[in-house]
């Protein structure tokens, strides 16, 4: 770049050579993909060429001959830095800035005059952005592979096979619970071996190396610092041959396996245990599935079971066309017993009542189940309608009979109301579900009620 002539020149161009030298220097810097400039000694910028000047957003013209101080302050302690440093005949270290969301390399080196004299430096702004960007990129790529390594418990390690030297990476020391910083003691490759564990390594390597296996695989322990093994499973495969043909490189991975070893030794004893435990298990669904389904003050099946075997029985009623009774037991003026004898009389009354229901339903081939608080409800299956209501007689004569005190209602012993429906070849149409029978016999309960309980309805005919 021509010096201006209206300017004088800051570098010394009193002389031809010195003006020769100026202008090889603008005319190397013009060819140049870099940003570049020199300044003289006193700080002051000699000559830029037209890359850094669009860079820094500055004419040339207007920048030759001002101190960088004016024309670029915010890089004027790093170039400063750098001329203190070349005056000193120090090593000039490199610097970085950022100029418009881009990082570029600065460097600098010393300029001497034909005597040999310091008279500058000369500095490169080099674009090193895309190179921080993958530098920044590879970086995060090993950091990530560490860490993947590192929490599965694996390290790679590169068998050079000729010099039986191998390289480990830095997860192995840390797996193994060694000091990451030490120094390796030995870089052969099969001295870390188990000594009875040595054999079939080595031969797994060697089917590797003859090409008997496409891979090499062995399982072998390690010793650790605290005297104890860890179990490993490595794979590997040759990746390189020499010019003969001969296996040079192998590159495999290891990984920490001693908790899969440990289930393995354990696993004899445990199958043992487990079936143990299975029986045990088996036994005791049975015996919650019992509770589940159990009454637990009169043991007598709950709701939940009954509302299941009257499912069972009405499908079957209607698939061989046979009758099925439905018998809804209340005792009479519960509340007002529990009210005057307290609850713990009242639930041996349940307790009573409800093993002399039982007694007569099971003659009957029945089943009872306690429905909820005072109720209780009978399945008769197949029973003709004399026989149900016979059946219901009895219920009612039995709890009469027992003769249970019960000041607080009218009659001034315990009693209980009886409700049924049953289905049979009459109404087999009319009623859709096991839920609707069931309604039915609650209805002829509240009719027995209604009526002035310690009474039996039947519906369709309510006969007392």
């Amino acid at each position: 770049m021509p010096i201006s002539k209206s300017r004088k020149s800051p570098f010394n161009t009193s002389n031809e050579r010195g003006g020769d030298r100026l202008l090889q220097i603008e005319a190397v810097y013009d060819r140049v993909p870099v940003g570049l400039c020199y300044l003289n000694q006193d700080s002051l910028i000699v000559t830029i060429n037209d890359q850094l000047s669009r860079l820094l957003g500055v004419e040339s013209e207007r920048a030759v001959g001002r101190n960088i101080e004016d024309i670029i302050p915010q890089h004027a302690p790093l170039l400063c830095r750098a001329l203190s440093a070349a005056r000193n005949g120090e090593i000039i270290p490199d610097g970085e800035v950022e100029i418009a969301e881009e990082c570029f390399m600065v460097s600098a080196a010393a300029v001497m005059n034909d005597l040999g004299q310091f008279a500058g430096i000369s500095v490169a702004y080099t674009n090193i952005t895309e190179l921080r960007r993958a530098t920044r990129k590879l970086q995060e790529t090993e950091q990530r592979t560490a860490y993947a390594l590192e929490s599965a418990g694996q390290w790679i390690w590169d068998l050079n096979i000729p010099a039986n030297q191998v390289w480990r990476s830095p997860q192995y020391r840390v797996l193994l619970g060694l000091d990451p910083n030490a120094v390796e003691k030995s870089s052969v490759a099969w001295d870390i071996l188990h000594p009875d564990d040595r054999a079939h390594t080595l031969q797994a390597f060697d089917d590797a190396l003859s090409g008997k296996n496409p891979f090499f695989e062995a399982i072998y322990r390690v010793k650790r610092p605290d005297g104890g093994d860890t179990w490993i499973l490595s794979r590997g495969k040759i990746v390189e041959y020499g010019p003969d043909g001969a296996p040079v490189r192998l590159l495999a991975t290891s990984v920490d396996i001693s908790m899969q070893k440990r289930i393995e030794e354990q696993l004899s004893s445990t199958v043992e245990l487990r079936m143990k435990l299975e029986e045990k298990l088996l036994t005791a669904n049975r015996k919650l599935k019992n509770l589940s389904e159990r009454d637990h003050l009169t043991n007598l099946p709950n709701r939940r079971k009954f509302s299941h075997l009257l499912r069972q029985a009405f499908g079957q009623a209607h698939e061989v066309h046979k009758s099925l009774a439905v018998v809804m037991v209340d005792i009479d003026h519960f509340k007002t017993y529990n009210d005057f004898y307290g609850h713990l009389a009242g639930d041996n009354c349940l307790v009573q009542v409800s093993r002399a229901l039982n007694k007569v339903i099971k003659q009957t081939d029945g089943s009872l189940a306690r429905f909820g608080g005072e109720e209780f409800a009978a399945l008769l299956s197949g029973a003709a309608k004399h026989e149900v209501m016979k059946a219901a007689d009895q219920m009612l004569s039995s709890v009469a009979a027992m003769n249970l005190k019960h000041e607080a209602s009218p009659s001034g012993l315990v009693s209980v109301s009886i409700g049924i429906a049953i289905l049979d070849e009459d109404n087999r149409l009319s009623i859709a579900g096991p839920d609707d029978l069931l309604n039915l016999a609650d209805t002829a309960l509240y009719e027995s009620k209604r009526n002035g309980r310690a009474r039996i309805s039947l519906w369709g005919s309510f006969t007392k």
